[in-house]
């Protein structure tokens, strides 16, 4: 049996999904989160957000970069820990990790799960050891909802899925129907656990999985139907030029990862590019935004 090491920061539960949002996907084999001591009102309760490891970690440097999030997300006191997990706790924690999400008709399993997807939902089995990008971050259900949303009303062919990470919104748009997906990383490792995802989900056909720096990288063909990026505020300002010339007439485009209060700075820059902001999804104080370009309205996201 494999062993495992953890580091772990004990944070209320409202800050657990935001601050997994921000820790990214260079992380450990998983991240995983439980509930320390259970109170009537989870708000209360303290809880614990895990990162494992299948070898020790650099425990300084981690409760370095977990203490500097803490920080940065108002939390300076919050206490972390580190250790060894006993071998056969690992079943425990994989199954917490891999509980399953509904996002639109989106079903996201574990394997443990597989025969519990409800009829007509369109499913997606991510590996236990390949867990980052499971669907429970904010960011990632609210580019699910607008990706299920889009693809009920428009017919996609072609989508560029940027900062790909486990490859959960490529695939995605591919379970959608969209024939041609491009799965663009700037790292090298997500983008080996995207190309795995994919060959789990048997969508090698349908899913390119490659590593690209920037939006007009040569190996992009845009524009595309649909483009989504699911990284951060700043990033997505940076990038806003050369990201919505990937957008084709009529298509939309999908930002995340950004916090509330940064969607007015976010949705300015794009903007200014000629797109036409069309909906929000706020969910725990996180903002997915929907673009179009060339909108004839408004379209309402439920």
């Amino acid at each position: 049996m494999p062993s495992f090491w953890f580091v772990e920061i004990e944070l209320p539960y409202a800050a657990l999904a935001p601050f997994e949002e921000l820790l990214g996907d260079d992380t450990g084999v998983a991240v995983s989160s439980y509930e320390v001591a259970p109170l009537p009102d989870p708000d209360l309760a303290p809880w614990r957000l895990q990162v494992l490891f299948d070898a020790p970690p650099d425990e300084a440097a981690w409760r370095k970069r977990l203490g500097a999030i803490a920080i940065g997300m108002g939390h300076a006191k919050a206490p972390v820990y580190a250790g060894k997990l006993p071998d056969q706790d690992w079943v425990r924690h994989t199954n917490k990790l891999n509980a399953p999400v509904a996002a639109g008709r989106f079903f996201l399993y574990g394997a443990h799960d597989a025969g519990s997807a409800p009829p007509g939902s369109l499913n997606l089995l991510l590996d236990a050891g390949l867990a980052f990008g499971t669907g429970r971050a904010p960011s990632t259900f609210g580019c699910l909802q607008a990706i299920d949303h889009i693809a009920r009303r428009k017919r996609l062919s072609r989508v560029l899925d940027l900062g790909t990470g486990s490859g959960v919104l490529a695939m995605a748009a591919a379970k959608a129907g969209a024939r041609n997906v491009w799965a663009a990383d700037i790292d090298p490792v997500a983008v080996l656990v995207a190309a795995e995802n994919v060959a789990l989900n048997g969508l090698r056909d349908r899913v390119r999985c490659l590593v690209a720096s920037k939006p007009r990288d040569p190996k992009l063909p845009g524009p595309f139907d649909l483009v989504v990026a699911n990284i951060l505020a700043g990033p997505l300002c940076a990038m806003a030029t050369e990201l919505a010339a990937q957008v084709a007439p009529g298509g939309y485009l999908i930002l995340s990862g950004l916090l509330a209060r940064e969607e007015r700075r976010v949705k300015a820059h794009y903007i200014a590019q000629g797109l036409d902001f069309t909906a929000r999804l706020p969910r725990e104080g996180w903002h997915t935004l929907v673009f179009r370009r060339d909108a004839p309205a408004l379209i309402a996201l439920r």
